[in-house]
């Protein structure tokens, strides 16, 4: 067996749930609220997990795995602060949050408001209803990079959104 023809399949832990549309979704600039639901079964997984501020879902994007997806993209997400699609540049698909990707894998880190039960309500969702959840992980201290750098090509499109916003 060789990495490159294996295969994985995941079983998923809960569900997704958001009373927006698809477009709301995608135009929302902070993400959503929404509700975590975890299966029964995996519901002793969520003992002690209130306090914490904030929490990652991994999920399966689950309306893209039948898109193609290619490997050079302009990243779309700056459409919503008026930028045309000619006015992005072409850059590599791992340099964006495109959901057409070669594994269908999304991650959102997201506020927790509340727990109950087995359901968790969440800010901050930029996933779609009945997205299958794959995972939970706690967002901690060990987890925050304050240094971070980025290429010019996203700088200057922040500094553009920067000054359309003020």
């Amino acid at each position: 067996m060789t990495l490159n023809n294996l295969k994985i399949c995941f079983k998923p832990i809960g569900v997704i749930h958001v009373k927006y549309k698809d477009e709301e979704v995608k135009r929302s600039e902070h993400g959503v609220d929404g509700i975590v639901e975890v299966f029964e079964e995996y519901k002793d997984g969520l003992k002690e997990m209130e306090g914490f501020s904030h929490i990652i879902l991994i999920v399966f994007l689950h309306k893209s795995k039948d898109k193609n997806y290619s490997l050079i993209v302009r990243p779309k997400g700056f459409l919503r602060y008026g930028f045309k699609y000619e006015e992005l540049p072409e850059v590599g698909l791992f340099c964006t949050d495109s959901p057409y990707r070669p594994n269908p894998i999304g991650l959102s880190i997201v506020k927790l408001k509340k727990i109950e039960d087995r359901f968790l309500y969440v800010e901050n969702l930029d996933l779609f209803d009945k997205t299958p959840l794959l995972d939970i992980k706690p967002y901690t201290y060990g987890r925050i990079i304050r240094d971070i750098s980025t290429p010019k090509w996203y700088e200057d499109l922040t500094r553009k959104i920067n000054k359309i916003k003020f």
